[in-house]
């Protein structure tokens, strides 16, 4: 995929996708806010409409191409709202997780995310998408960052200064959030040196994870049908709304969110790689946790 590709606009591929990636969302906040529960038919309702639209949407030729993002959208949609959860609040489950440590119990919860991986992995078979498609490659990390002029970026500068930069400015933004929202306990200061493998063995995996289902497919699979400053733009929305009951969460959560999304696509599509993605998304994950480690709910 160019970043300089310049794809087709069309206005129907444009308010299906966008439908999609609020639709799969937004409804579960506002209900949840309404002081309602989310039970399994609510997000089975909202899966089964986007599968719905997948479907239709493979009977129509200019809106064929959304076929396999559509079903990704759904397939996460059923894997973070109900099938993860699901594993993870089986009895056998429980059993093992309710007498390991707190680290461990992290650890065993994010594998269940796996499932995604293993389910949007599927949209893959038969379309062709290579590794070098879905960003899992070395790329050129030292590729130019184009401007962001709202940062003060006004011209190409390379991702070996912005990528170490952004890890910076998010961790100085992210930390003071962490403060304010984990209340931590830094009397328990010593369980952050304990907790710590678990902390980087988590952040690894989930950073891992959720690159490869938030990124790396959805973008692989918008290829073509959008303009990359969309592709971007549809991804980091999709991932900043299913941070609103996450870490960071609420609206603010949902900003912060949704801007790393925005620039983690960015590193992927500029360097050709998911090195940068990665590496700043482990190392906000890191802090994170860190920060869980010593928190007010421990």
């Amino acid at each position: 995929m160019n970043p300089a590709r310049r794809a087709p606009s069309d206005p129907w591929l444009r308010l299906v996708a966008w439908a999609a990636v609020i639709g799969s969302t937004l409804p579960d906040i506002v209900w949840q806010e309404s002081g309602h529960k989310i039970s399994f038919w609510f997000t089975a309702v909202e899966s089964l409409l986007i599968f719905a639209a997948a479907l239709a949407a493979l009977w129509v030729p200019r809106l064929r191409g959304l076929t396999r993002f559509l079903i990704a959208i759904a397939l996460l949609n059923l894997v973070w709202d109900y099938i993860s959860p699901a594993l993870a609040g089986l009895s056998s489950v429980r059993a093992v997780t309710d007498n390991v440590s707190w680290g461990a119990r992290l650890f065993l919860a994010r594998i269940f995310t796996l499932s995604g991986v293993v389910l949007v992995g599927l949209t893959l078979i038969g379309s062709g998408i290579t590794q070098r498609d879905l960003f899992l490659c070395w790329g050129n990390p030292a590729a130019p960052a184009q401007p962001i002029p709202f940062l003060g970026l006004r011209k190409p500068v390379p991702w070996t200064w912005v990528g170490p930069a952004f890890i910076l400015v998010f961790a100085l933004v992210l930390a003071p959030y962490l403060y304010l929202t984990v209340h931590p306990n830094f009397r328990l200061a010593e369980r952050i040196g304990r907790t710590f493998p678990w902390s980087l063995a988590v952040a690894t995996l989930n950073a891992a994870s959720e690159e490869f289902q938030f990124r790396s497919v959805l973008l692989a699979h918008l290829r073509g049908l959008f303009r990359p400053a969309e592709m971007i733009l549809l991804t980091a929305v999709y991932f900043g709304l299913g941070h609103y009951y996450g870490q960071p969460s609420g609206p603010l959560g949902v900003l912060m969110a949704g801007f790393a999304g925005w620039i983690w696509a960015r590193s992927m599509i500029e360097t050709r790689g998911g090195v940068w993605a990665f590496f700043i998304h482990m190392v906000q994950d890191v802090v994170i946790f860190t920060f869980l480690a010593v928190g007010a709910g421990m």
